[in-house]
This record gives structure tokens, C-alpha cells and sequence, in this order.
């Protein structure tokens, strides 16, 4: 993704805005935020920004980039942050949340709708941040050459599998997640992965490679070079599905790992109340509803209500995986060094 910000257009008007006890009225308002680009800012845009922006006069410029980046320029701009609010993705928001005197304790006195959010996107992130909405990860598997299917993540070491399954590696998008899968399941914690090791060493016969990039793998799954997919996001899965690919997808029984994105506001934003106001926005349940029916995503308030047809593609918030990514984070480089040389190279 390409460096650059982004003005986005909004209506100039200053209104009298009703109901919220943060409200500025000042006449020129901007919010400095993060985004990642494609469908989910087109998507974020039409049904919660624009809308926001209509109500409040206020414009969004965003810095597009990397969540290590964004969380960065908040530690070094700590006393004059550039960016407003990081919206920051796992698991750089759980680092995020261990360090000092940078994000501010979020309250329902202060964001009202904080009360409907569904604990794990609000006490899981000990109410420093709040998280937005989520897609999970799951199977996605040939459904013309694969006739039973895994159905939990214990399924994938299942002789009938050989030859037949492709993983994330470490660039590759839930790599840390089947690490502490295959960890947590064999006896290990956080700090001891050698359970986890040899569990995926016991796995290697049933391995047909490691994708770098989730991009490479409806290609490797539509030519039948693997025919099951671990680890792959939903969103994905399904835009295969109306595409017409011969596929479908399966939410682990065990627990379907999860993609967040989640709020975070500097303790010495200018804008503090401003950016209270919008988040409290961006939990409404008409903005979640409309975003999770358009990205096709899981969504934080638990009072949304998605299309059936969405609500069927998303898996419901009792069978979603919940690490403990403050305890994984630092372990990072022993696991990646690890897996790399013990089980893809070894």
C-alpha cells in the first residue's frame, strides 16, 4: 500500500447537534485518522464516515500505511500527536495498550454506546480502546473434491487431509494465530511453543506449502494445487463463493481466529471530545449495521442486527478465538524463528 493522506470531502455546514455531551461547535473540524485501503474504505466511507460527516460539518484526512508505523508516530508525537485516532489493527493495538501514558481510558460516560459493545472488543482491550468491527478466519475448502471436511482446528492433523492443506507463513496473515492453535491445544501456553512445534512438525504431511500472501491462495485453491485453505478470512472465502469458484467455508467449532480493528485516542488529542463524539457515532447500531451488511463483517454492538445472508456468513461472537496477544506479542520473534526453521524449512 502506497504512502499518502487523503482529504476526504464533507459538507462545510457547523450544526446544532443534539443528544451527545461532547459536542464542539466549532466551525472548522478535522479528525486525523488511519486506514487501510480497497473495499473496506469504500465501505467505511459511504456508511459510517459520509454520514458522520453530514451531521457534523467535520472532514477526515487519513494516513494510509502500516499499523506499526501509526502506533510509532503516536509514541514519538506523544505530547503533539499528528494522528487524532489510530485505528489500529491486532496485534499491534494489544502492544499498544502496554504502554504508558499514551491512550486514553475510554468510559460509557464518555462513549455512551460503550455499554452495548460486546465485552471481548471492550474489556479485552483492558476499555483503553474499542474495537469496530471484525472478520473471521476459518476453512476454506474445494467443495467438489473435498467431501467431509475439517471442522475444528484438531481436524487438520486428520490422516484423510494429506497432500491436501495450505498455511499461512509468517508474512502470511494468521501465521501467529496457528502457532498458539496448535500450542494451546497441546498442552503449551505463551510462553512455552514447544508443544505447538512439534504438534505442526506432526502436520507437515498433510502440508502442501506456506502462502506468503493471502492473495496467492484462491489461485492455489481454484487449480487444485491444495484444497483446503487454514487460517483464510471469511470476506474472502465468500467473495470466492459469489464469484462462482466451487467452494464454501467452515467457522472452526474450536474457535474461528479474528481480524480487529479498534480505536485508540491520545491522552493529549486537541480534538479529545470530537473524536468521543465519533466513535460513540461509529458504534450506533444503524452505522454498524449498514457497514456490517456492506463489508460483510462481524460487527461489535451486540444489539446490530445483520441481513440474514450476512449473519450467516459471520461467526457470532461465542465462537470466535480470544488470544491473549499481550502475552504472544513479545514472544514474536522466537515464534517466527522458530517455526521458520524447525518446521517450514526444517
Amino acid at each position: 500500500m502506497s504512502r499518502r493522506t487523503i482529504l476526504a470531502a464533507g459538507a462545510a455546514t457547523a450544526g446544532v447537534i443534539a443528544g451527545f455531551p461532547y459536542v464542539t461547535r466549532a466551525q472548522a473540524r478535522t479528525i486525523v485518522s488511519t486506514l487501510f485501503g480497497g473495499v473496506y474504505e469504500e465501505r467505511y466511507r459511504a456508511t459510517v464516515l459520509q454520514p458522520f460527516e453530514r451531521k457534523t460539518g467535520v472532514k477526515f484526512e487519513f494516513k494510509y500505511g502500516a499499523p506499526d508505523e501509526w502506533l510509532n508516530s503516536a509514541i514519538i508525537n506523544k505530547d503533539n500527536p499528528e494522528i487524532d485516532l489510530p485505528f489500529l489493527s491486532l496485534p499491534v493495538a494489544m502492544r499498544a495498550l502496554t504502554i504508558p501514558d499514551l491512550f486514553l481510558d475510554l468510559t460509557p460516560e464518555m462513549i455512551p454506546n460503550l455499554r452495548d459493545v460486546h465485552p471481548a472488543f471492550y474489556d479485552g482491550y483492558n476499555k483503553k480502546a474499542v474495537g469496530f468491527n471484525y472478520i473471521d478466519s476459518g476453512f476454506l475448502y474445494r467443495k467438489d473434491r473435498v467431501s467431509n471436511p475439517p471442522r475444528s482446528w484438531r481436524d487438520l492433523w486428520d490422516p484423510r487431509f494429506k497432500g491436501q492443506i495450505v498455511l499461512p507463513d509468517v508474512s502470511g496473515g494468521t501465521f501467529y494465530e496457528l502457532v498458539m492453535i496448535a500450542t494451546l491445544q497441546n498442552g503449551g501456553s505463551e510462553t512455552n511453543i514447544t508443544p505447538g512445534i512439534e504438534a505442526l512438525k506432526r502436520l507437515k504431511p498433510n502440508i502442501v506449502r506456506w502462502y506468503k500472501s493471502v492473495n496467492e491462495v484462491s489461485g492455489i485453491i481454484e487449480r487444485g494445487e491444495a484444497l483446503i485453505a487454514a487460517g483464510f478470512a471469511a470476506t474472502r472465502a465468500y467473495a470466492m463463493v459469489d464469484a462462482g469458484a466451487p467452494v464454501d467455508y467452515i467457522v472452526p467449532s474450536d474457535g474461528a481466529p479474528i481480524g480487529v480493528l479498534s480505536y485508540h485516542v491520545p491522552i493529549k488529542a486537541k480534538n479529545r471530545n470530537l473524536l468521543l463524539e465519533f466513535i460513540n457515532f461509529a458504534l450506533e447500531v444503524e452505522q454498524q449495521k449498514n457497514f456490517g451488511n456492506a463489508m460483510q463483517s462481524g460487527m461489535v454492538n451486540t444489539k446490530t442486527a445483520l441481513e440474514d445472508k450476512v449473519k450467516a456468513r459471520t461467526a457470532p461472537h461465542d465462537k470466535l478465538l480470544r488470544l491473549n496477544w499481550q502475552a504472544i506479542q513479545p514472544k514474536f520473534g522466537e515464534i517466527a524463528e522458530r517455526v521458520t526453521k524447525e518446521v517450514i524449512s526444517g
